[in-house]
């Protein structure tokens, strides 16, 4: 009896003990790149052009410690091992800061919401409706970017923007590069619009 009972004892110890010694698969952490490029417009002065970037809005399928990519049309993958480094809204308004930054020969762009000591010339928003990929293969970037009128409120531009780049590799080192390149291709599109508007709403008749 005194044997059965020395058993019943043992077995959770050694279950515990295989627990513990069970090594676990750590996690890799990731950053989206920045990709600086010559002004849009050279006649641009330094600091002529002042932005208040965002708000920028992702879905909530995006909006989590997980990169998400997609294996069907309609079935995504969260990748529990392979994650971003911090929260991707705020490392995604980093590197479109940053990209804008030297396309628009500027230091003075502020993430949302800004003091009201700082009157930026323009209002920049994103709402972002897809930013996946697929493994080895691409990844996509789609959404809206608005620009505003800060002190007057009118929209000034606006367009619904679709960048797809292709990876150069079969894993997410190669993915993330790719997401940041197409980060990058919008960074473009944006300044080249932004460096052709003039302040101020249109007067209507």
């Amino acid at each position: 009896m005194n044997n059965i009972y020395s058993l019943l004892l043992l077995v959770p110890v050694v279950l515990l003990a295989g627990c513990i010694g069970s090594p676990t698969r750590p996690s890799e952490f990731y950053v989206l790149n920045t990709h600086p490029a010559t002004p849009v417009n050279s006649t641009l002065a330094k600091d002529a052009v002042s932005l208040g970037l965002g708000p920028l809005i992702l879905p909530e399928i995006y909006d989590r410690p997980q990169i998400v990519t997609r294996s069907e049309h309609n079935r995504i993958t969260l990748a529990e091992f392979n994650r971003w480094g911090g929260d991707l809204n705020k490392d995604l308004g980093r590197a479109l800061a940053d990209n804008l930054m030297s396309r628009l020969n500027t230091n003075r762009i502020v993430p949302y919401p800004w003091s009201r000591r700082y009157d930026p010339d323009f209002q920049v928003t994103v709402r972002l409706l897809r930013f996946d990929g697929v493994l080895g293969e691409n990844a996509s970037l789609v959404g809206i970017w608005r620009v505003l009128d800060v002190n007057q409120g009118c929209e000034l531009a606006a367009d619904r923007f679709s960048f797809v780049a292709e990876t150069d590799g079969p894993g997410y080192p190669a993915l993330v590069s790719a997401m940041s390149r197409a980060v990058a291709d919008l960074s473009q599109a944006m300044a080249e619009q932004i460096a052709i508007i003039e302040p101020g709403c249109p007067e209507h008749p």
